[in-house]
């Protein structure tokens, strides 16, 4: 190491702390979110957070000798990334969507340390950096891709074997049972545990990105069958001992105990089989940025300036976050909705002590019934003036059924149009017996939706044009046995109700 990046490296070093500091500490929610997720440590996706987050510093610590050697120089232009990767935390802390505010984080995290060691360091630094993307929350969305997969898949086996069964939805059901794929049964456990542990394998064993890919993808297809012949042998099991098999209800640990079978069945192959390895490229590398010497009171100078412009634009996002969540709010409360009167023929609304309410947490509700010629159909609204955190109109804790009463049939809302409109479908039962069939959907910020990260998306535009309302909109029928009929009579209730209810709660209800 020569004395002139030796005497670069301490002060690019102390730079890159303080802003990781003030990063951290400034984003400290999302922080307090990650390490709560990564403490669930029995039921828990991302319990493994902690043992990523470990294997990240040790492969930066193992390449130590490897970055003394390069010479850390500041990129002025990775500026723009941190602010691009600070407006992406800003919206999502303004939206309420942590998942997407965790990955703000580590993006501003890289852009930090490119800004301040520059683009050869970084580019040592960066498969470290993006592990830690195998411990946020992000990979949720491949869960319900998963469940039907595997739902589809064992029961296309279970029919070969001519086992008696009949699929449902997300149940199979047997002449002894049902059994449920729950997400959980989706296998993303067993998934993302092989797509960490295939990655941080082919990273630290092949050379090619071709040979890295062809490792991570062969260890994730493994995952993913390992996880339906998990749910076949309980399946099979369910079938032949009439529901009586101990691993029917021990199957997460069947789980692992295949996953651990498979991991050393790919070490062993590959042990087995031979691999190509580039030789490593020996020397320093050619060209990269000359570095200011440490000594010149300019650079010096310079060096303060730019951390302090570092500083501010990582404390920027959560400094707009709390002034905008501080602001005062408007003087007129809303109380109480009034939902439309009845025209074309629906007269109401009529009070209703009907068991089915929406649990919508934080909202504003009023729930009311319509009736035309002998059919009965129930109206909710949940009203948002404004929304906060845990008090939103799109929340996991939120759901169109009351579970103490009602149940959902369907895994996941289903599509469907109601004349103009499109409208989310759920087709509720009654443990005691009774059907209901609900069309629902939002409105956020003057414009209807049906899907939740378009209303998250509306919901960051309707507080910059300070439009903040937001609310779900659903009707309800008894289905009679008969699901046409009951897709029929909402789809005409919606119609001929539409522009009236386009307007509830922005602008007709009561308020002082």
């Amino acid at each position: 190491m020569s004395r002139e990046v030796q005497q670069v490296w301490p002060i690019a070093g102390v730079s890159v702390a303080v802003l990781l500091l003030v990063l951290l500490g400034a984003h400290r929610e999302t922080v307090f979110y990650l390490t709560g997720i990564w403490n669930q440590l029995e039921m828990g996706e991302y319990a493994h957070g902690y043992l990523v987050l470990a294997i990240s510093v040790y492969l930066m610590v193992r390449d130590r000798r490897a970055l003394a050697d390069l010479t850390p120089c500041p990129n002025y232009w990775a500026l723009l990334a941190v602010v691009a990767a600070g407006l992406l935390w800003t919206a999502a802390a303004l939206a309420d969507v942590l998942t997407v505010q965790a990955v703000g984080l580590l993006f501003l995290m890289l852009s930090i340390v490119w800004t301040v060691l520059g683009n050869q360091v970084t580019g040592k630094l960066l498969f470290p950096i993006l592990f830690i993307g195998f411990a946020l929350p992000i990979w949720f969305p491949l869960s319900p891709v998963l469940q039907d997969l595997t739902a589809n898949v064992v029961f296309e086996i279970a029919r070969a074997l001519r086992i008696p069964a009949f699929r449902e939805e997300n149940l199979i059901v047997l002449p002894a049972g049902t059994l449920s794929i729950e997400e959980a049964c989706s296998g993303l456990r067993y998934l993302l545990a092989a797509l960490t542990l295939g990655t941080l394998y082919a990273y630290l064993n092949y050379t090619t990105l071709r040979g890295r890919l062809v490792v991570v993808l062969i260890a994730a297809g493994a995952a993913v069958l390992t996880n339906m012949l998990r749910v076949f042998i309980v399946v099979y099991l369910a079938y032949a001992t009439d529901m009586q098999h101990p691993l029917i209800r021990h199957h997460l640990t069947l789980g692992w105990y295949l996953f651990g079978g498979m991991v050393v069945l790919l070490l062993v192959i590959d042990a087995l089989v031979h691999r190509h390895h580039q030789p490593a490229v020996a020397g320093k590398p050619a060209g990269g940025n000359a570095a200011r010497p440490a000594g010149d009171e300019k650079g010096k100078l310079q060096e303060m300036l730019f951390l302090g412009v570092g500083v501010v634009l990582v404390s920027a996002g959560p400094a707009a976050v709390h002034w905008v969540s501080h602001q005062p709010s408007n003087e007129i409360r809303v109380t109480e909705l009034d939902l439309p009167a009845g025209k074309g023929g629906w007269t109401g609304p009529i009070a209703s002590d009907d068991d089915w309410t929406p649990e919508f947490h934080g909202a504003i509700t009023r729930k009311q019934a319509y009736q035309k010629n002998g059919t009965e159909v129930y109206l909710y609204v949940g009203y948002y003036p404004a929304q906060q955190q845990d008090k939103e109109l799109i929340n996991d804790l939120n759901q169109i059924s009351n579970n103490g009463f009602w149940h959902t049939r369907y895994t996941r809302s289903q599509l469907q149009d109601a004349g103009d409109i499109p409208v989310l479908e759920q087709l509720l039962e009654k443990a005691g017996g009774g059907e209901r069939l609900v069309w629902y959907w939002y409105r956020v910020a003057g414009r209807q939706t049906t899907n939740k990260y378009t209303a998250k998306a509306l919901q960051v535009f309707g507080l910059v044009t300070g439009q903040p309302q937001a609310s779900v909109t659903a009707a309800a029928v008894d289905t009679h046995a008969d699901i046409s009929r009951a897709r029929q009579v909402l789809a005409e209730f919606i119609s001929t109700m539409q522009g009236s209810l386009a307007n509830v709660g922005e602008g007709n209800a009561n308020q002082h």
